[in-house]
């Protein structure tokens, strides 16, 4: 994990994320990649390298010179600026998520962290864009906040999962994530009403599949709820969990999380960070 994308609209959550960052970078050595997308109603876009004169447009002028004094403001604001870390800085103009998706595949990203807006959750972002579209649209893990998150939430990663779906992508940032920060991963199956197993069986499924996937340092759990977000959040409270790890998919045992039920409750209601990755 070399390259972290911090995408920025200046505001307090998006200030949040740049100020995770960083124990992040530090970490995985990696580089903070700050990303402003300006907003334009016109369908073209430009790549921008701090040259105004590319376009004669007074607002996307001024629009330009606000960006980079707001980039400038945040990488001081964050001690980004000393040469303790590796920062680099850019402009797009177009669409968010357009931009967003055309910048990961170009500059390669290996990592995305995104601030969200408090209740919103995942269907309201920063950039005006999406969060499950960007998962869809982008290959990487992203790890969604809407507070700082400190070096020490990333000891304890909670993991719910079902044990019946392949995660090999997340559980490899699982593993990525375990070994900078040395931390205890929490295996856990929600059982509910309508997706109930007895717990000797979950544990059993659940040791294999840590077991299949050669984690190292986990528990297994078993966690009783009404409904699987509710579960979530509330084991995540009593084992209090630094960050909780979930796949995307619109396949069958997780279907629920990808078409927004589950994640977006999570995120928009869950005061802990959420890292997402798309099902293999």
């Amino acid at each position: 994990m070399k390259r972290i994308l911090v995408a920025t609209d200046f505001s307090r959550e998006a200030e949040n994320a740049v100020q995770t960052s960083i124990p992040i970078a530090k970490a995985f050595d990696a580089t903070i990649v700050l990303l402003h997308v300006l907003e334009v109603s016109s369908k073209d876009s430009f790549i921008v390298t701090g040259d105004t004169s590319l376009t004669d447009s007074l607002n996307i002028h001024e629009g330009l010179r606000l960006a980079h004094e707001n980039l400038n403001r945040s990488i001081a604001l964050h001690g980004l600026d000393t040469g303790d870390l590796k920062v680099e800085r850019y402009i797009r103009i177009g669409s968010s998520i357009e931009q967003i998706v055309k910048f990961v595949s170009k500059e390669a990203i290996d990592f995305a962290i995104m601030g969200t807006k408090g209740s919103w959750g995942m269907n309201d972002i920063l950039l005006g864009t999406s969060t499950d579209k960007l998962i869809r649209k982008i290959d990487l893990p992203v790890l969604s906040v809407n507070q700082v998150v400190s070096g020490e939430a990333f000891k304890k990663i909670v993991f719910p999962t079902t044990a019946e779906n392949q995660e090999t992508r997340l559980i490899d940032v699982i593993k990525q994530f375990q070994r900078a920060f040395k931390a205890t991963i929490y295996l856990v199956r929600i059982n509910t009403p309508s997706n109930f197993l007895p717990d000797s069986i979950s544990h059993e499924l659940l040791e294999k599949y840590g077991s299949d996937n050669g984690l190292i340092n986990y528990q297994t759990q078993v966690y009783s709820s009404d409904m699987e977000e509710n579960g979530i959040r509330e084991f995540a409270d009593s084992v209090n969990g630094g960050i909780i790890a979930m796949s995307t998919s619109a396949h069958t045992g997780l279907r629920r999380i990808i078409e927004g039920s589950v994640t977006k409750e999570i995120v928009s209601h869950s005061k802990r960070p959420v890292l997402t990755m798309k099902m293999d």
